[in-house]
């Protein structure tokens, strides 16, 4: 988990770094190409696997969401500071269990509330409203990590009646396809090193998430789920390091209240499973 945190936050810098060059649109549809191919050995060894999916339409709709949140976070990362960036998202997985309540019946409870209501809290100590101004970049990032939820709450769904080579392989296929559309429209064809800078993108991002399936694998839901964490101090390090960004006192409160409400949020899940 801690070495997912190093290689997002380095994504978060090449993503950056290719804005200069490159439409959103375009950058989305390369990340997901070639996070795609990177993935091509371990969906050709599952092969026999990958069958006609059984919901069509949940398919198409966690393409529709992956891409929009991929094109919305991209979007902020650029206009945003890092640190603050990663801070916001990490209220991710408090609304995913917002949307497991009502869509999928999961305990409703009081304390699942509590800690939902103790991470807005700290996401309102990041931004601050009428104290600084919430600029498009921070709306854009929030609305990113709510699509985010969305996508893997309904992967959730689909894994439950097929195959986790399906879910791969077809969200991974449309998100590809949906992303180029976009793209079209603001096409700029990359040189040799761009092209590089590209296949890096989409590469490190697909071993980011490896990483973190595998730390969930290895490790304890509640050990695991605080050291999410890390991201944000990694991405204050690069944001410091290459574009001179200091994060304010104000950020890491609000993070470490989001971290704390989101790890009692894990701890009461596992309890009550």
């Amino acid at each position: 988990m801690i070495l997912s945190g190093a290689v997002f936050a380095a994504n978060y810098a090449v993503i950056r770094h290719l804005a200069h060059d490159f439409h959103v649109f375009e950058l989305v549809f390369f990340r997901n190409l070639f996070g795609l191919l990177v993935l091509t050995p371990f969906l050709w060894r599952m092969r026999h696997s990958i069958t006609k999916t059984k919901r069509p339409w949940l398919i198409l709709t966690r393409g529709i969401l992956q891409t929009s949140s991929s094109s919305l976070w991209f979007y902020g990362v650029t206009v945003v500071p890092l640190a603050m960036a990663t801070s916001l998202m990490l209220i991710e997985p408090i609304i995913g269990s917002i949307l497991a309540i009502f869509l999928l019946k999961e305990p409703n409870d009081i304390r699942r509330w509590m800690a939902v209501l103790v991470a807005m809290i700290g996401a309102l100590v990041i931004v601050r409203p009428g104290v600084l101004e919430v600029s498009t970049g921070v709306g854009f990032i929030l609305m990113a990590a709510i699509m985010w939820s969305g996508f893997l709450l309904l992967g959730k769904v689909q894994s439950r009646d097929e195959p986790v080579a399906v879910v791969i392989a077809y969200s991974s296929a449309v998100t590809v396809i949906l992303s180029l559309i976009p793209a079209l429209f603001f096409w700029k064809t990359p040189n040799l090193e761009q092209f590089f800078g590209l296949l890096v993108l989409g590469s490190i991002a697909t071993f980011a998430y490896f990483c973190i399936t595998n730390a969930y694998k290895a490790g304890d839901v509640t050990v695991v789920s605080p050291l999410t964490f890390m991201r944000t101090i990694f991405a204050s390090i690069v944001g410091f390091v290459f574009f001179s960004e200091i994060p304010e006192t104000w950020m890491w409160i609000g993070a470490a209240i989001i971290v704390a409400a989101a790890t009692y949020l894990a701890r009461l899940e596992v309890s009550q499973t």
